[in-house]
Protein backbone atom coordinates (compact mmCIF):
# COMPACT_ATOMS: atom_id res chain seq x y z
CA UNK A 1 0.00 0.00 0.00
CA UNK A 2 2.60 2.92 0.89
CA UNK A 3 4.70 1.87 -2.78
CA UNK A 4 1.56 2.92 -4.59
CA UNK A 5 1.39 6.01 -2.68
CA UNK A 6 4.94 6.34 -4.27
CA UNK A 7 4.45 5.27 -7.50
CA UNK A 8 2.88 7.87 -10.30
CA UNK A 9 2.20 7.13 -14.38
CA UNK A 10 3.39 10.59 -16.13
CA UNK A 11 2.20 10.66 -20.13
CA UNK A 12 5.00 10.96 -22.46
CA UNK A 13 3.38 13.97 -24.15
CA UNK A 14 2.93 15.59 -20.76
CA UNK A 15 5.07 17.56 -18.38
CA UNK A 16 6.93 14.90 -16.23
CA UNK A 17 7.91 16.29 -13.18
CA UNK A 18 10.15 14.90 -10.35
CA UNK A 19 10.87 16.82 -6.66
CA UNK A 20 10.00 19.70 -8.73
CA UNK A 21 12.28 18.91 -11.93
CA UNK A 22 10.72 18.60 -14.99
CA UNK A 23 12.64 15.33 -16.33
CA UNK A 24 11.21 14.73 -20.05
CA UNK A 25 14.32 15.32 -22.05
CA UNK A 26 16.56 16.43 -19.35
CA UNK A 27 16.65 17.93 -15.75
CA UNK A 28 15.18 21.13 -15.75
CA UNK A 29 13.01 23.53 -13.82
CA UNK A 30 9.28 24.59 -14.15
CA UNK A 31 9.20 27.51 -16.05
CA UNK A 32 7.18 29.59 -13.88
CA UNK A 33 10.12 29.11 -11.18
CA UNK A 34 12.50 30.72 -13.54
CA UNK A 35 9.83 33.28 -14.49
CA UNK A 36 9.43 34.47 -11.14
CA UNK A 37 13.06 34.91 -10.89
CA UNK A 38 13.57 36.50 -14.05
CA UNK A 39 10.85 39.25 -12.73
CA UNK A 40 11.80 39.71 -9.54
CA UNK A 41 15.65 40.14 -10.89
CA UNK A 42 14.52 42.76 -13.26
CA UNK A 43 12.53 44.94 -10.53
CA UNK A 44 15.89 44.31 -8.68
CA UNK A 45 18.35 45.96 -11.28
CA UNK A 46 15.65 48.95 -11.89
CA UNK A 47 14.67 49.72 -8.00
CA UNK A 48 16.60 47.86 -5.69
CA UNK A 49 14.30 46.50 -4.33
CA UNK A 50 11.24 43.00 -5.18
CA UNK A 51 8.16 41.73 -3.91
CA UNK A 52 7.12 37.96 -3.52
CA UNK A 53 3.78 36.12 -2.76
CA UNK A 54 3.58 34.02 0.72
CA UNK A 55 0.19 32.96 1.55
CA UNK A 56 -1.90 35.19 -1.26
CA UNK A 57 -0.01 37.79 0.32
CA UNK A 58 2.68 40.65 -1.68
CA UNK A 59 5.81 40.69 0.65
CA UNK A 60 9.07 42.21 0.64
CA UNK A 61 12.09 39.70 -1.15
CA UNK A 62 15.06 38.97 0.17
CA UNK A 63 17.74 38.86 -1.84
CA UNK A 64 19.32 35.99 -0.36
CA UNK A 65 16.51 33.64 -1.24
CA UNK A 66 16.92 35.31 -4.71
CA UNK A 67 20.46 33.77 -4.91
CA UNK A 68 19.74 30.60 -3.89
CA UNK A 69 17.01 30.39 -6.84
CA UNK A 70 19.14 31.67 -9.27
CA UNK A 71 22.38 29.31 -7.94
CA UNK A 72 20.16 26.40 -7.75
CA UNK A 73 19.11 26.68 -11.41
CA UNK A 74 22.20 27.61 -12.33
CA UNK A 75 24.01 24.35 -11.10
CA UNK A 76 21.39 22.67 -13.37
CA UNK A 77 21.88 24.44 -16.44
CA UNK A 78 26.01 23.76 -15.89
CA UNK A 79 24.76 20.07 -15.45
CA UNK A 80 23.32 20.06 -18.73
CA UNK A 81 26.36 22.04 -20.38
CA UNK A 82 28.66 19.40 -19.10
CA UNK A 83 26.27 16.90 -21.13
CA UNK A 84 26.61 18.15 -24.29
CA UNK A 85 28.54 16.33 -27.09
CA UNK A 86 30.70 17.76 -26.72
CA UNK A 87 30.50 19.11 -23.20
CA UNK A 88 31.72 22.81 -23.77
CA UNK A 89 34.55 23.85 -22.52
CA UNK A 90 33.95 25.27 -18.46
CA UNK A 91 37.94 26.96 -18.19
CA UNK A 92 36.54 29.24 -21.47
CA UNK A 93 40.61 29.97 -21.70
CA UNK A 94 41.71 33.11 -23.09
CA UNK A 95 43.33 32.09 -25.97
CA UNK A 96 39.96 30.07 -27.23
CA UNK A 97 37.37 32.97 -26.06
CA UNK A 98 39.31 35.95 -24.78
CA UNK A 99 37.73 37.86 -22.30
CA UNK A 100 34.70 38.89 -23.40
CA UNK A 101 32.06 35.77 -22.78
CA UNK A 102 28.90 37.22 -22.56
CA UNK A 103 27.72 36.01 -26.73
CA UNK A 104 28.56 32.59 -24.88
CA UNK A 105 26.30 32.73 -22.12
CA UNK A 106 22.51 31.84 -22.47
CA UNK A 107 19.77 33.86 -21.37
CA UNK A 108 19.58 32.43 -17.84
CA UNK A 109 23.29 32.94 -17.45
CA UNK A 110 22.93 36.30 -18.84
CA UNK A 111 20.43 37.25 -15.72
CA UNK A 112 22.15 35.20 -13.19
CA UNK A 113 25.74 37.34 -13.92
CA UNK A 114 23.56 40.57 -13.58
CA UNK A 115 21.98 39.66 -10.71
CA UNK A 116 25.89 38.55 -9.13
CA UNK A 117 27.39 42.00 -10.39
CA UNK A 118 24.12 44.06 -8.50
CA UNK A 119 25.10 41.81 -5.70
CA UNK A 120 28.96 42.41 -5.52
CA UNK A 121 29.95 45.45 -7.26
CA UNK A 122 25.80 47.91 -7.31
CA UNK A 123 24.11 46.61 -4.32
CA UNK A 124 26.64 45.65 -2.36
CA UNK A 125 25.99 45.45 1.38
CA UNK A 126 29.57 46.19 2.75
CA UNK A 127 32.72 47.26 0.67
CA UNK A 128 33.64 44.38 -1.89
CA UNK A 129 37.47 43.80 -2.34
CA UNK A 130 39.01 42.47 -5.27
CA UNK A 131 42.50 41.17 -5.16
CA UNK A 132 45.09 40.48 -7.52
CA UNK A 133 45.64 36.84 -6.43
CA UNK A 134 43.94 34.02 -4.85
CA UNK A 135 46.31 34.31 -1.57
CA UNK A 136 45.89 37.74 -1.58
CA UNK A 137 42.53 36.98 0.74
CA UNK A 138 44.11 34.93 2.43
CA UNK A 139 47.10 37.44 3.83
CA UNK A 140 44.43 40.36 4.24
CA UNK A 141 42.20 38.24 6.12
CA UNK A 142 44.18 37.42 8.51
CA UNK A 143 46.02 40.96 8.73
CA UNK A 144 42.80 42.18 9.42
CA UNK A 145 42.17 39.54 12.38
CA UNK A 146 45.28 40.35 14.44
CA UNK A 147 44.41 44.08 14.07
CA UNK A 148 41.17 44.64 14.07
CA UNK A 149 40.91 46.63 16.69
CA UNK A 150 43.18 49.31 15.02
CA UNK A 151 40.33 49.38 11.91
CA UNK A 152 36.67 49.48 12.76
CA UNK A 153 35.85 50.03 8.88
CA UNK A 154 37.12 46.54 8.45
CA UNK A 155 36.25 44.66 10.74
CA UNK A 156 34.04 45.13 14.18
CA UNK A 157 36.42 42.62 16.66
CA UNK A 158 35.23 41.56 19.91
CA UNK A 159 36.46 40.16 23.05
CA UNK A 160 39.32 37.91 23.54
CA UNK A 161 43.36 38.45 22.81
CA UNK A 162 44.96 39.21 19.58
CA UNK A 163 41.47 39.66 17.93
CA UNK A 164 40.77 36.14 17.78
CA UNK A 165 36.94 37.15 17.70
CA UNK A 166 35.65 39.28 14.91
CA UNK A 167 33.47 39.98 12.09
CA UNK A 168 34.46 41.39 9.10
CA UNK A 169 33.16 44.52 7.56
CA UNK A 170 34.18 43.89 3.87
CA UNK A 171 33.75 41.40 1.46
CA UNK A 172 36.45 39.99 -0.12
CA UNK A 173 35.54 38.31 -3.78
CA UNK A 174 36.19 34.45 -4.19
CA UNK A 175 37.36 33.47 -7.67
CA UNK A 176 36.09 30.55 -8.92
CA UNK A 177 35.15 28.67 -12.61
CA UNK A 178 32.07 30.51 -12.69
CA UNK A 179 32.96 34.18 -12.03
CA UNK A 180 35.40 32.97 -14.49
CA UNK A 181 32.60 32.42 -17.44
CA UNK A 182 29.82 34.67 -15.31
CA UNK A 183 31.33 37.80 -14.36
CA UNK A 184 34.93 37.63 -16.70
CA UNK A 185 36.64 38.08 -13.59
CA UNK A 186 39.70 35.09 -12.40
CA UNK A 187 42.52 37.40 -10.48
CA UNK A 188 45.18 38.95 -12.62
CA UNK A 189 45.67 42.07 -14.11
CA UNK A 190 44.52 41.10 -17.76
CA UNK A 191 41.19 39.80 -16.24
CA UNK A 192 41.26 42.91 -14.17
CA UNK A 193 42.29 45.50 -16.31
CA UNK A 194 39.18 44.24 -19.03
CA UNK A 195 36.76 44.59 -15.60
CA UNK A 196 37.90 48.30 -15.46
CA UNK A 197 37.20 48.96 -19.07
CA UNK A 198 34.14 47.90 -18.76
CA UNK A 199 32.78 48.97 -15.33
CA UNK A 200 30.90 52.00 -17.01
CA UNK A 201 29.29 49.84 -19.11
CA UNK A 202 28.29 47.64 -16.65
CA UNK A 203 27.56 50.10 -13.87
CA UNK A 204 24.56 52.21 -16.12
CA UNK A 205 23.00 49.02 -16.53
CA UNK A 206 20.93 49.01 -14.00
CA UNK A 207 18.47 51.79 -12.21
CA UNK A 208 18.79 50.98 -8.96
CA UNK A 209 19.73 53.82 -6.67
CA UNK A 210 23.06 54.74 -6.70
CA UNK A 211 25.54 52.27 -4.52
CA UNK A 212 26.01 52.77 -0.69
CA UNK A 213 29.50 51.18 -0.85
CA UNK A 214 32.55 50.99 -3.16
CA UNK A 215 34.54 48.57 -4.81
CA UNK A 216 38.11 48.84 -4.07
CA UNK A 217 40.65 46.41 -6.63
CA UNK A 218 44.32 45.83 -4.63
CA UNK A 219 47.07 45.40 -6.94
CA UNK A 220 50.70 44.97 -6.62
CA UNK A 221 52.83 48.03 -7.45
CA UNK A 222 55.09 46.27 -10.43
CA UNK A 223 55.03 45.63 -14.03
CA UNK A 224 52.08 43.59 -14.28
CA UNK A 225 50.41 46.95 -12.99
CA UNK A 226 51.64 49.03 -16.60
CA UNK A 227 48.47 47.90 -18.46
CA UNK A 228 46.18 48.95 -16.11
CA UNK A 229 47.69 52.16 -15.86
CA UNK A 230 47.54 52.44 -19.61
CA UNK A 231 43.56 51.82 -19.32
CA UNK A 232 43.92 54.46 -16.85
CA UNK A 233 45.11 57.12 -18.82
CA UNK A 234 42.54 56.94 -21.21
CA UNK A 235 39.64 56.93 -19.19
CA UNK A 236 38.46 60.80 -18.61
CA UNK A 237 37.52 61.04 -14.96
CA UNK A 238 39.97 58.64 -12.84
CA UNK A 239 42.00 60.78 -10.26
CA UNK A 240 44.86 59.56 -7.78
CA UNK A 241 44.46 61.10 -4.38
CA UNK A 242 46.55 62.89 -3.61
CA UNK A 243 46.48 64.79 -6.87
CA UNK A 244 49.87 65.54 -8.74
CA UNK A 245 50.67 68.85 -10.21
CA UNK A 246 51.55 68.19 -13.08
CA UNK A 247 50.42 64.45 -13.81
CA UNK A 248 48.50 61.88 -11.90
CA UNK A 249 51.52 59.39 -10.66
CA UNK A 250 48.89 56.43 -10.11
CA UNK A 251 52.02 54.35 -8.99
CA UNK A 252 52.37 56.88 -5.52
CA UNK A 253 48.86 57.56 -5.39
CA UNK A 254 47.41 56.03 -1.86
CA UNK A 255 44.08 55.43 -3.75
CA UNK A 256 43.07 55.72 -7.35
CA UNK A 257 39.29 56.85 -7.75
CA UNK A 258 38.78 55.38 -11.49
CA UNK A 259 34.57 56.55 -11.78
CA UNK A 260 31.20 55.89 -10.04
CA UNK A 261 32.36 53.36 -6.77
CA UNK A 262 35.20 51.78 -8.36
CA UNK A 263 38.47 52.42 -6.83
CA UNK A 264 42.13 50.89 -7.22
CA UNK A 265 44.74 50.60 -4.18
CA UNK A 266 48.70 49.63 -5.03
CA UNK A 267 50.40 48.10 -2.50
CA UNK A 268 53.11 50.63 -1.32
CA UNK A 269 56.43 52.31 -2.16
CA UNK A 270 59.14 53.95 -0.67
CA UNK A 271 61.68 55.74 -2.22
CA UNK A 272 64.44 53.30 -2.73
CA UNK A 273 61.71 51.11 -4.39
CA UNK A 274 60.59 51.20 -7.62
CA UNK A 275 58.33 48.49 -7.47
CA UNK A 276 56.43 46.43 -4.50
CA UNK A 277 54.50 43.20 -4.11
CA UNK A 278 51.79 42.10 -1.00
CA UNK A 279 54.56 39.87 -0.03
CA UNK A 280 56.77 42.48 0.39
CA UNK A 281 54.43 43.38 3.33
CA UNK A 282 55.51 40.42 5.66
CA UNK A 283 58.73 40.67 7.22
CA UNK A 284 61.66 38.64 6.16
CA UNK A 285 62.25 35.91 9.01
CA UNK A 286 58.67 34.88 7.64
CA UNK A 287 59.65 34.85 4.77
CA UNK A 288 62.57 32.71 5.53
CA UNK A 289 60.49 29.67 6.69
CA UNK A 290 60.94 26.41 5.15
CA UNK A 291 58.80 24.08 4.73
CA UNK A 292 60.06 20.33 3.48
CA UNK A 293 63.63 21.93 3.23
CA UNK A 294 62.18 24.19 0.84
CA UNK A 295 62.18 28.03 -0.06
CA UNK A 296 59.79 30.39 -0.48
CA UNK A 297 59.47 32.16 -3.74
CA UNK A 298 56.70 34.48 -4.49
CA UNK A 299 57.02 34.37 -8.33
CA UNK A 300 54.99 32.47 -10.68
CA UNK A 301 58.60 30.70 -11.84
CA UNK A 302 59.40 28.94 -8.98
CA UNK A 303 61.60 25.71 -9.11
CA UNK A 304 59.31 22.88 -7.84
CA UNK A 305 62.12 20.90 -6.33
CA UNK A 306 64.20 23.75 -4.38
CA UNK A 307 61.33 26.39 -3.66
CA UNK A 308 57.71 26.34 -2.78
CA UNK A 309 54.70 28.65 -4.24
CA UNK A 310 52.54 31.50 -2.57
CA UNK A 311 49.62 28.93 -2.19
CA UNK A 312 52.01 26.96 0.26
CA UNK A 313 52.94 30.49 2.07
CA UNK A 314 49.37 31.17 2.82
CA UNK A 315 48.18 27.82 4.12
CA UNK A 316 51.25 26.50 5.79
CA UNK A 317 52.71 29.49 7.13
CA UNK A 318 50.30 32.82 6.95
CA UNK A 319 47.42 30.49 8.28
CA UNK A 320 48.76 28.18 10.55
CA UNK A 321 51.06 30.77 12.46
CA UNK A 322 49.03 33.73 12.00
CA UNK A 323 48.80 33.81 15.64
CA UNK A 324 52.56 34.64 16.02
CA UNK A 325 53.05 36.59 12.68
CA UNK A 326 53.76 40.54 13.12
CA UNK A 327 51.30 42.27 10.72
CA UNK A 328 52.62 46.00 11.25
CA UNK A 329 53.76 45.66 7.99
CA UNK A 330 50.61 45.95 6.63
CA UNK A 331 49.66 48.60 8.55
CA UNK A 332 50.19 51.23 5.34
CA UNK A 333 48.18 48.73 2.87
CA UNK A 334 44.78 49.13 5.27
CA UNK A 335 45.34 52.64 5.74
CA UNK A 336 45.02 53.01 2.14
CA UNK A 337 41.86 50.77 1.85
CA UNK A 338 40.10 52.39 4.76
CA UNK A 339 41.05 56.25 3.04
CA UNK A 340 39.03 55.03 -0.40
CA UNK A 341 36.00 53.68 1.69
CA UNK A 342 36.06 56.96 3.46
CA UNK A 343 36.29 58.96 0.36
CA UNK A 344 32.96 57.22 -1.21
CA UNK A 345 31.45 57.79 1.75
CA UNK A 346 31.82 61.71 1.49
CA UNK A 347 31.06 61.69 -2.00
CA UNK A 348 28.08 59.11 -2.50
Amino acid sequence: MYKRKKTRIQYQNSRQDVTGLVVNKKPNVKKEYWRIARAQCNKLFKSGQFTKTVNDKVVEGNINELEGKLNFIDHIDTYNRLRQAPPLNQTYEMAKHGHNKSKLLSGRERTFSRFLYYRLFYGNNKPTIVCEGKTDNTYLKSAINRLAGEYPKLADSGPGEKGNKYKLLVHFLKYTKRTRFLLELYGGTSYLNYFISKFDKQYKYYGAPKPDHPVIILLDNDSGFDCIDKTLRKMEKVTAVPLQRKKQNFRNAEFIHVIHNLYIVLTPIDILQQESMIEDLFDDEIKKIEIAGKKFNPEKNFDKNTEYSKEVFAKKVVLTKKSDIDFNGFKPFLDRIVKAIDHYDAMK
